[in-house]
């Protein structure tokens, strides 16, 4: 009845009705509190992911320590002897171990975006747990596994990881009224991006090191071409965090594109370098940046904003 009523009244005056699409505001997205509870619920998302990870790690360690023969190859890479010839169970390890760096970081970075001193320090110690198990694994499988000591540090490494995680994962964090600023059209304030420009910068040097690394170091056709690909990687990675800074329109598109290239190209490339280095120094300290570099990559792309910045 009303829809013949308004059809009425628009033909006796000639006009005409027409449906008003509902405007969709993405302004929100800006807002400081909108923010830090997305990146709350994520941090608690990633410790929930992280959880079971643990567990299965350490009953994967528990299995490879009772159950495993481990190699007494006296290749001079022996984590690449892992993967060559080591049982699966000390593969999935090995695997698990890079993965819960990398979302061990996830969560630090998540946490420093959010600028709560003891969010960040919880988060720190939580991450420094983590890399301390990953480093002190890898040092125990250089040493021939027979370093005991190393293979306790793992373990702590682990347990503190695993109470700080859990933590995260039962609790999460919110943030409160009172430590939050309300955000208007008239105080919305856009300063230049310095966190993420320093992840960004940070990850793309760390890129652009392992390509001169890559090409200096080890010489030869293939890891010239992979070094070669990724130091334009890595100098595409420094311009957008120029870009950012500069809060240039074009920024956002070129960071999402070349971190999410890093990670594709570089998860090959490791696993290409890892297997074919002759010393362990190499094999262990392109491993362990090329891990750093991946997270920093995918902390940039999961804090990018979700509009483009203005110039």
């Amino acid at each position: 009845m009303l829809q013949l009523r308004r059809l009425s009244y628009s033909a006796f005056h000639g006009t005409s009705v027409q449906k008003r699409e509902p405007r969709k505001d993405f302004s929100y997205l800006d807002d400081p509190l909108w923010s830090s509870i997305m990146r709350s619920g994520r941090i608690q998302l990633l410790s929930r992911i992280m959880m079971p990870l643990l567990i299965v790690q350490f009953l994967l360690g528990m299995f490879a320590n009772l159950f495993v023969t481990f190699s007494t190859s006296t290749d001079p890479n022996p984590l690449a002897v892992v993967f060559t010839g080591g049982s699966p169970a000390l593969i999935l390890h090995v695997m698990i171990a890079v993965i819960l760096l990398i979302l061990a970081l996830q969560v630090l970075v998540s946490a420093a975006f959010i600028r709560r001193r003891q969010l960040v320090a919880i988060a720190s110690a939580g991450f420094a747990s983590i890399t301390l198990a990953f480093f002190t694994g890898i040092a125990f499988v250089y040493s021939g596994y027979a370093n005991d000591s190393l293979s306790y540090l793992m373990a702590v490494g682990f347990l503190f990881g695993l109470i700080i995680f859990g933590y995260f994962a039962g609790r999460g964090e919110r943030p409160t009224p009172a430590t939050t600023k309300e955000t208007t059209p008239s105080n919305i304030i856009r300063p230049r991006p310095l966190g993420l420009t320093l992840l960004q910068l940070i990850g793309g040097g760390i890129v652009t090191f392992g390509g001169f690394a890559l090409i200096g170091f080890n010489p030869g056709t293939i890891n010239t071409a992979l070094g070669s690909i990724t130091l334009v990687l890595g100098l595409f990675a420094v311009l957008s965090a120029y870009g950012i800074w500069k809060n240039k329109t074009w920024s956002l598109t070129i960071a999402r594109l070349v971190n999410i290239a890093i990670v594709l190209f570089s998860t090959g490339q490791e696993s290409y370098t890892v297997a074919t280095a002759t010393t362990a120094n190499t094999a262990a300290g392109s491993l362990g940046g090329t891990v750093i570099a991946l997270g920093l990559c995918i902390g940039v792309v999961l804090n990018l904003p979700n509009r483009q910045l203005q110039s």
